[in-house]
């Protein structure tokens, strides 16, 4: 005989009940349907009535606490969880919803200590979960790796403890032993995911693009729904300059997410990073058609403008958004670099100033106001108003400190530049502009060449297809009367950068050193093409006829 859906429901869920001898089946049921139905109210006075048949039964405690919690009555779930812990004190199951309840109540440390106590009590691998994620959050590193690592003994066979442990050591920056942790994870099972999108990042991170781009692919094979795979898959491809590759991937990232318009947003994003700004113009093109009052596709469609040098629409990007918005200030700033380049640098200038009258301590305001006063040649106006803000404030913003270094460098005073460079590599050691900045300046003025060459060879293995930093190099070897070496290296940084006239300049003095009189001509005469109002390099031409 065939039963009614509703029979059948019912007979499924009383098999399920876990009820014990002595438990009053009808008000458990009648408690399971309340609660199905939404009538917490209800479900609450029927398990509380089973309860009171059966006080130790553990599932009955659960779902009143549930209940309590779901209304955020915690204290009174909290009375529930611990009279049953009183009845049965080892019960890993009411151990671990206790830790939940303490979780959501805002009581990381004690939940974090219950969660470990259910995990060693019963070796259940979701309390060993709740357990490293609560001491991850709670900063106890050591505990986390420790648990962790007993997870792994526990359930050898679950990729889940592996990848908490690569998690936890990514967090320490032991990215190796990372790996490893995620490999285990995935030699137990090649499809996890998580595995498969931290091994990813790690990759990408490291700019192994072609091993990152590998794995996004297995994880979009796993689960070809999951678009943010997808997108990052996108951006990978960009950052190796597969373009249409990557907007191919981007297209599709698209379609599965229903034309979502935070992917549109993100490809412009990532389109502007990879230096496409005329496709990431088209992108904010679109988005402002359909959503025209959204200031962030504003803003950024004037950046993508302003990068291709088309600064009258920027502008008109740029004044789309009003004081009131959050862009204003970074809006502000761009609009005053495209008013400069279109001649109008007084006029940048008093828009910076005005509102640095209202608001002082902006520090990019203050920044690229400076930049400006560098642009129009007012060197000391922009010292003054940056060491005004440095007396304001204790930051340590590389930016401050290097633009310093640069004016402090155009007022002839290098040994101040020099000081500023090397506060700016404090904060930023890594920094291949300040690197170079300081070693050149050294060179130039033949003091501590030996540490201008360790400067600017640290520059070159950061940005080693540079011509300006491998013109130093050439320029301290020959300040070190090293004329061989400056030779061949400024050989290779007129082919980086051939039309900078200082470069021919120095390969010139390097050649002439060399006895090489004629490559020493030609190299003046380029430099005289390049700009003719070049006296030095006039003066040097002469003498060698």
């Amino acid at each position: 005989m065939k039963r009614s859906s509703f029979v059948v429901a019912l007979w499924t869920l009383t098999a399920c009940v876990p009820a014990r001898a002595g438990t009053p089946v009808a008000p458990l049921i009648q408690g399971y349907m309340a609660q199905r139905s939404g009538s917490l109210d209800e479900a609450l006075t029927d398990f509380r009535q089973a309860l009171d048949a059966d006080p130790e039964s553990v599932a009955i405690r659960v779902e009143i606490a549930r209940i309590l919690g779901s209304e955020k009555k915690y204290s009174e779930a909290l009375e529930v969880m611990d009279a049953g812990l009183r009845l049965r004190p080892d019960d890993s199951e009411l151990v671990l919803f206790k830790a939940r309840l303490l979780e959501v109540m805002g009581r990381g440390k004690e939940a974090a200590d219950l969660a470990r106590d259910a995990a060693r009590r019963g070796g259940n691998a979701e309390a060993f979960g709740l357990a490293v994620r609560l001491l991850e959050q709670q900063g106890r590193a050591d505990d986390a790796l420790e648990e962790a690592n007993r997870w792994a003994e526990v359930h050898a066979d679950s990729p889940e403890p592996h990848f908490a442990l690569g998690r936890i050591l990514v967090h320490r920056n032991d990215l190796e032993r990372a790996r490893q942790e995620f490999g285990k994870a995935l030699q137990i099972d090649p499809t996890h995911r998580a595995s498969l999108r931290a091994l990813a990042a790690i990759e990408e991170e490291a700019g192994n693009l072609l091993a990152a781009e590998a794995l996004y692919r297995r994880v979009i094979d796993v689960n070809p729904h999951d678009v943010d795979a997808r997108f990052r898959l996108g951006q990978v491809l960009l950052k190796q300059s597969k373009v249409e590759e990557a907007l191919e991937v981007f297209g599709a990232a698209e379609r599965r997410a229903g034309g979502d318009p935070a992917l549109r947003f993100r490809l412009g994003l990532l389109l502007l990073q990879a230096d496409r700004p005329g496709d990431a113009e088209a992108v904010f093109r679109a988005m402002a058609g359909v959503h025209g009052d959204n200031l962030q596709v504003w803003y950024l469609l004037g950046v993508s403008l302003l990068a291709q040098e088309k600064h009258v629409e920027a502008l008109d990007a740029f004044e789309k958004i009003p004081k009131t918005a959050s862009e204003y200030p970074d809006a502000l700033v761009r609009r005053a670099i495209a008013l400069d380049s279109l001649k109008r640098g007084e006029e940048a200038r008093r828009l910076l100033s005005e509102w640095l009258a209202e608001h002082t301590d902006d520090e990019e305001v203050n920044l690229a106001l400076a930049g400006l006063q560098e642009n129009a040649g007012d060197y000391r106006a922009g010292v003054e108003l940056l060491e005004g803000f440095l007396a304001r404030h204790k930051t340590q913003n590389p930016r401050i400190f290097f633009t310093l270094g640069v004016l402090y460098d155009k007022l002839k005073d290098w040994r101040r530049s020099a000081e500023y460079m090397k506060r700016s590599l404090e904060v930023r050691p890594n920094d291949p502009h300040a690197l170079n900045y300081l070693g050149y300046t050294y060179a130039e003025h033949g003091v501590y060449l030996e540490e201008a060459e360790g400067f600017i060879l640290r520059a070159l293995e950061l940005k080693p297809d540079d011509g300006f930093i491998t013109d130093s190099l050439g320029w301290v070897y020959y300040k070190q009367a090293r004329y061989a070496e400056a030779a061949e290296t400024l050989r290779k940084a007129v082919e980086l950068a051939p039309d900078d006239p200082v470069i021919w300049e120095h390969l010139g003095d390097a050649l002439k050193a060399l006895g090489e009189t004629e490559r020493a001509r030609e190299a003046y005469k380029k430099t005289l093409e390049l700009a003719p109002e070049t006296d030095s390099a006039r003066r040097k031409l002469e003498e060698l006829r």
